[in-house]
């Protein structure tokens, strides 16, 4: 009888710790989701210059995928920045992967600090306007995108080069940026980005 009693008077304590688990539980996985929210909707928006040039000197290529050098990530890495920084790692080295399964001539080159995507290269002349080409510069922060003229005048609803597609609205916009009407280039293009394709800096023609 009194192992009873001992075991109604221990049980609400029990739930109540329980609870207590489950509930820090649930705020602990609301707040990760949260980290996890903010890290996806920040890849979709230019890095700051202090961003990259924190990170830059962590960042390597190995064959032709991006990996984070720990030795050389700065002390006071918080980690949501890491964070970012393996979601940005992991989204570049995803578009690469996809772009070496294709078999349409695309190819795939080591250029330094970033692993190029050509497709479709066009004529390279003298004059101002150039044709230009189609390619995709992938860097750990970004992408550097590379239109041709014809292409660009062609674009309908966009245009996939590799595992990357741009859709002809940013496209418009860029041109709108370098005072041309849409599907109107004089030349090739080449502008900066990040996936999805949405935001875009530094557009100039080729």
């Amino acid at each position: 009888m009194k192992k009873l009693i001992a075991i109604l008077a221990i049980a609400p304590i029990l739930f109540s710790a329980t609870a207590s688990l489950r509930v820090n539980s649930a705020s602990a996985d609301q707040a990760n989701t949260s980290i996890t929210t903010d890290v996806q909707k920040s890849l979709e928006h230019p890095l700051s210059s202090d961003f990259i040039n924190k990170f830059d000197q962590a960042i390597k290529l190995s064959g032709n995928k991006f990996i984070i050098d720990a030795n050389k990530l700065p002390k006071d890495t918080a980690s949501e920045e890491l964070s970012k920084l393996k979601a940005l790692i992991s989204q570049k080295n995803e578009i690469i992967s996809d772009s070496e399964n294709l078999k349409n001539g695309t190819r795939i080159e080591q250029n330094n600090n970033s692993v190029t995507i050509i497709s479709n290269s066009g004529n390279s002349g003298l004059l101002r306007f150039r044709e230009g080409s189609n390619y995709v510069h992938v860097y750990w922060w970004g992408l550097r995108i590379g239109l041709s003229k014809s292409t660009v005048n062609g674009i309908g609803t966009g245009v996939a080069i590799g595992g990357v597609w741009i859709p002809e609205p940013t496209v418009s916009k860029v041109l709108a940026s370098l005072g041309i009407l849409a599907a109107a280039s004089p030349g090739g293009i080449v502008f900066n980005s990040t996936p999805p394709i949405a935001v875009f800096w530094g557009a100039e023609f080729q």
